[in-house]
């Protein structure tokens, strides 16, 4: 589709866009202890202490720890000062540092790893000083709340000062709240932006402490944000073109893109790929640069051209290889996916239409609604039952919120339909529920497009406040109210609790 030079080409534009990371210092405030509490989120509650006082009065042997707290979640160089107490320091100092984001990171840090992603994620340093006393800053970037030091080997005993973060990211400021927003809203809006900002980097990154690389879904919801915060679409257009100049072997958008050392990549996520029309419209139509409309419009039309072979007749039948045909739309095993790729498939044909007309390509405009109205007819006769106003996908005719919404957000059901599908999934028994912030999401963009802006913003103070009580300032890339232990990586210390795909919540309160 696109030539290994076009390619170059884009890439090359990326880099033009490049932006410039800002650096300032934030230092722990505080000395924290962990007190088990039942009543709190995981079970833990942090209790606060003089941090000065602490490192004033203490000196730490082979065997002792500590844990500080951040003033809030903080990406970027771990940093401090280590002397030793007596005499002079005639051996080495070894040290175990582990950096989290929430509470179970750090009081966890020595208990065995058996998750399933690759446990080198979890933020967790051994390192040697040879000399004290000295300022140590650790090379990598991290992403938290709280720092661990264990004296593994220390030479005598030592003293710490000066703990702080050396903060990195695209802009070092969170915008002030809307006056008009009551205190719970307003904590809601603030760690929303908090998000968005943290993964500010080089690109829009999903997490700064995992996965650390550009996605395609988090995107599209990072640039909504963006466009009622900072407007940063010099970034955004960075990121789509670091898309461009990646494709699949088979002319496909990836999924992600990992950007270091060289920018390559990631794998097939097909659900992704058909947003990738919405993105780019969306991006020039916020933006007024349809320059990149221009160059990009033919490869957002492949995409779309390349998910023919997942539909027979208007309908989305299946996938072929479940080891290669990937469909995310939520982290639900049990989810049947076809009514919400047919909605991804339309909702990309209309968001052709409108690039389309945005650029002068009336014929193209016509091409593009033609298809859609065929799949837009076929979903309402093969997938919504009209006898209970729900929308029922694949053999099995399930029901789940997932399909519902992607039917609203396609326009495939009216608003007035839409709203009456909402509030009757909310009352079916065994209906699927949203697994994910990323899910949840597009729960309230559905209530948004059916105009009931009461039930979106109870929604939305429910969720998101209940991450907020629980001690978030940032949002967790995964959230069940009822089930605080839930990973799907199995091991609660490898979720981001800093995701790009739970930040929305400022967009919905800002729009």
């Amino acid at each position: 589709m696109f030539s290994r030079f076009q390619q170059e080409f884009f890439l090359a534009k990326a880099e033009t866009l490049k932006p410039q990371l800002k650096r300032w210092k934030v230092s722990a405030d505080a000395v924290v202890t962990p007190v088990k509490d039942c009543t709190v989120w995981q079970d833990y509650r942090m209790v606060k202490g003089d941090l000065d006082t602490f490192l004033q009065n203490n000196d730490f042997v082979n065997g002792s720890s500590f844990i500080v707290s951040l003033p809030e979640t903080t990406v970027g160089q771990i940093a401090f000062t280590i002397d030793f107490c007596k005499g002079y320091a005639d051996s080495p100092s070894r040290l175990q540092i582990t950096c989290g984001e929430l509470p179970r990171e750090v009081i966890d840090a020595g208990l065995p790893y058996n998750g399933t992603l690759n446990g080198s994620w979890l933020q967790t340093e051994v390192i040697t000083i040879d000399d004290l006393p000295c300022q140590v800053i650790l090379p990598r970037r991290y992403s938290g709340k709280y720092i661990r030091f264990d004296m593994l080997n220390v030479p005598g005993s030592v003293k710490f000062s000066d703990i702080h973060i050396i903060a990195c990211g695209v802009e070092d400021s969170l915008l002030p709240p809307p006056e008009n927003l009551p205190e719970l809203l307003k904590k809601i809006d603030q760690a929303s932006i908090r998000t968005l900002r943290n993964c500010m980097q080089h690109s829009f990154e999903d997490g700064p402490k995992r996965d650390r690389r550009l996605w395609l879904g988090d995107l599209r919801l990072q640039a909504m944000v963006n466009k009622v915060t900072y407007r940063r679409f010099d970034i955004v257009a960075r990121c789509i073109y670091l898309l461009a100049g990646t494709l699949l072997p088979d002319g496909e958008v990836c999924g992600c893109v990992m950007e270091h050392p060289f920018p390559r990549s990631g794998c097939h996520t097909h659900d992704y790929a058909m947003l990738f029309p919405l993105l780019l419209e969306e991006h020039c139509r916020w933006s007024g640069d349809l320059t990149v409309g221009e160059e990009l419009f033919d490869l957002a039309e492949y995409q779309l051209k390349l998910m023919e072979r997942f539909f027979d007749n208007g309908l989305f039948v299946g996938i072929s290889d479940p080891f290669k045909d990937w469909f995310f739309v939520d982290h639900d095993l049990e989810l049947d996916r076809q009514a919400a790729m047919q909605g991804h498939a339309i909702t990309g044909y209309h968001s052709l239409v409108k690039l389309a007309l945005m650029l002068g390509k009336v014929d193209k405009a016509a091409e593009f609604n033609a298809k859609a109205d065929l799949l837009v007819s076929v979903a309402r006769e093969k997938l919504f039952n009209p006898a209970t106003g729900l929308v029922e996908s694949g053999k099995d005719r399930q029901l789940s919120y997932a399909s519902q919404i992607w039917m609203i957000i396609s326009k495939v059901l009216t608003p007035q339909e839409g709203r009456k599908a909402l509030q009757t999934i909310e009352n079916t028994p065994g209906a699927l529920k949203p697994s994910s912030p990323y899910m949840f999401h597009y729960l309230l963009e559905a209530w948004d497009i059916c105009g009931d802006k009461e039930h979106l913003m109870e929604l939305l103070t429910g969720y998101y406040g209940g991450m907020i009580k629980n001690g978030a300032d940032t949002f967790w890339e995964v959230y069940r109210p009822d089930e605080p232990f839930f990973s799907p990586y199995e091991d609660i210390r490898m979720n981001s609790a800093c995701h790009a795909w739970s930040g929305t919540a400022a967009y919905f309160l800002r729009k």
